[in-house]
């Protein structure tokens, strides 16, 4: 981080939203697609999705060209206000929210949730993980679909130790450093982003907890779901103790 500059610390996403899309370009998200879609299309879900924590909506968009009947959400208006415009140039009709994982509300139903890319690592406590799983439970049709991702320790571990990394553009760039404590379980990153001034830079945390399938399966298991099942995110089958990310799938029986 430099020194002797005067650090403004602002909200997570207030800036880095304009490089959200740069920062995750190394997701193939037509293969995220493809998986969801074969993943849920043995329960012979509706039409009607939400995107929970949608970032930028990339996986939103895609799901709607491909017919989806889609709801876009995030916690920051920033990605919600760059999503609607990549949305608008798509031409497509989505309907965008600000709004909590954890409390959001809709006069409609869902067939399937999707909340993907580190969204439930963004949340620390249990029982704000508890919250996310009742509400999306009540926000779900009988029969409906909750999908979503988990970071687990391991790619903290390998991955995520002392990382750094710089990007520079027309607009000034970040700089970015993330660490990983092992005890616990918390990755925070730093995105350090200059501003107008040359002795003021904008900091953003970033703060995210690791979670192992036992931690997992102790969540589904307090849920209200009654059918859940957790996979590896590379090759879709049981997880090992080699997996790095777990793709989660929770089922509202009807």
């Amino acid at each position: 981080m430099p020194d002797k500059q005067h650090i403004q610390k602002i909200q997570p996403y207030q800036r880095l939203a304009a490089y959200y899309d740069n920062l995750m370009d190394y997701i193939d998200y037509d293969i995220w697609v493809d998986d969801i879609q074969d993943l849920v299309a043995p329960y012979k879900p509706e039409n009607t999705w939400l995107d929970i924590s949608c970032g930028t909506a990339s996986m939103a968009i895609r799901l709607a060209q491909r017919g989806i009947n889609m709801t876009a959400v995030d916690l920051s208006e920033h990605m919600i206000d760059i999503a609607r415009d990549k949305a608008s140039a798509a031409k497509l009709h989505i309907e965008f929210d600000v709004g909590n994982m954890v409390d959001y509300t809709s006069t409609k139903a869902f067939d399937v949730i999707i909340n993907l890319h580190d969204g439930l690592n963004y949340l620390l406590e249990s029982s704000d993980i508890e919250l996310f799983l009742r509400n999306s439970f009540t926000l779900l049709k009988p029969g409906g679909i909750l999908l979503f991702d988990v970071v687990t320790p391991l790619l903290c571990q390998t991955h995520f130790r002392g990382y750094r990394e710089i990007f520079h553009d027309e607009h000034g760039g970040y700089e970015r450093y993330t660490n990983y404590d092992p005890n616990s379980q918390l990755a925070e990153s730093l995105f350090t982003l200059k501003t107008d001034s040359k002795d003021t830079v904008d900091v953003e945390s970033h703060i995210q907890k690791a979670y192992e399938q036992s931690d997992v399966e102790k969540f589904c298991t307090a849920s209200d779901f009654n059918w859940w099942k957790i996979l590896d995110d590379e090759t879709l089958e049981q997880p090992t103790e080699a997996s790095e990310r777990f793709i989660v799938m929770l089922r509202k029986t009807a």
